[in-house]
């Protein structure tokens, strides 16, 4: 439960679906705990390190003790629990202001445009994330145990002129507003907030880097830069990145270079 007014955030130690949250709490300076819960792979832990960042059966056993059987979650001061990356956004959007207007729009057609954004991020997301696919096409699975990028799935993804994750890029490219300097303009959304997390974990989570998603898209790359320059989300990740070398290295992957791009696009 959470104490003394906090909210208490689990997820696992990596950004994943959950970095969002943590941006979001950060820009409206929310005070909260992280629950860290081991990740499920068949890994060993570090030999005299602290951490447990692999599943001890941890997750097993609080899978249906969660809203949904999925994490993230995050618990109100008041002890409540609830579920799902999109439905917080929301949550905490219409909560959180940025020059005195809440990140989750109150007008319904900025509204309806914000959930697009949302929603089609979310129709990329099993296809770099999804574990289920046998290793070759599983682009997360496959640096998080070690083996590298999948540039010749991922090259396909993202051909200019056929690729399917390629043409999602380019509509969300498409929808946002000319002014800038965030997606519907002036106006800072959790649809921006979204979009940083989501890119800056594909950009080093799946892809070798963020350019095959940022080169030749102007208004995501004017969106994620803005979100990283706000000065709560800097202080944020700038805080916690000395502690983050402390991740597991597994083959040729330290799990501290997930952060990279946040550190990268906060100028840390």
């Amino acid at each position: 439960m959470a104490q003394d007014g906090k909210y208490i955030f689990t997820y696992w130690n990596i950004p994943g679906r959950g970095e969002s949250i943590r941006a979001l709490m950060a820009i409206g300076g929310l005070d909260f705990d992280e629950n860290f819960v081991p990740l499920p792979l068949p890994l060993p832990n570090p030999e005299g390190s602290d951490l447990v960042p692999f599943d001890d059966g941890t997750w097993g056993k609080m899978k249906n003790t969660t809203p949904w059987g999925s994490l993230p979650t995050l618990t109100l001061p008041d002890g409540r629990t609830f579920g799902q990356q999109r439905a917080i956004l929301r949550y905490l959007g219409k909560h959180i202001q940025h020059n005195g207007k809440p990140l989750y729009p109150e007008n319904p057609e900025d509204a309806l445009l914000v959930d697009g954004f949302l929603d089609v991020l979310e129709d990329i997301w099993p296809v770099l994330a999804d574990t289920q696919d046998p290793i070759e096409k599983a682009p997360l699975l496959s640096t998080m145990l070690g083996m590298g990028v999948q540039e010749a799935f991922l090259g396909e993804q993202m051909d200019k002129t056929s690729g399917p994750l390629a043409m999602k890029f380019d509509h969300i490219e498409r929808a946002a507003s000319d002014a800038g300097p965030y997606l519907l303009g002036e106006q800072l959304t959790v649809a921006d907030v979204f979009l940083f997390a989501a890119i800056s974990w594909w950009g080093a989570g799946m892809f070798a880097s963020m350019d095959p998603i940022t080169a030749d898209r102007p208004k995501i790359k004017r969106s994620i830069e803005g979100v990283g320059a706000l000065e709560n989300v800097r202080q944020y990740y700038a805080g916690l990145k000395d502690a983050r070398q402390k991740l597991p290295t597994v083959g040729d992957k330290h799990y501290a270079d997930y952060y990279s791009n946040f550190h990268a696009l906060c100028q840390i």
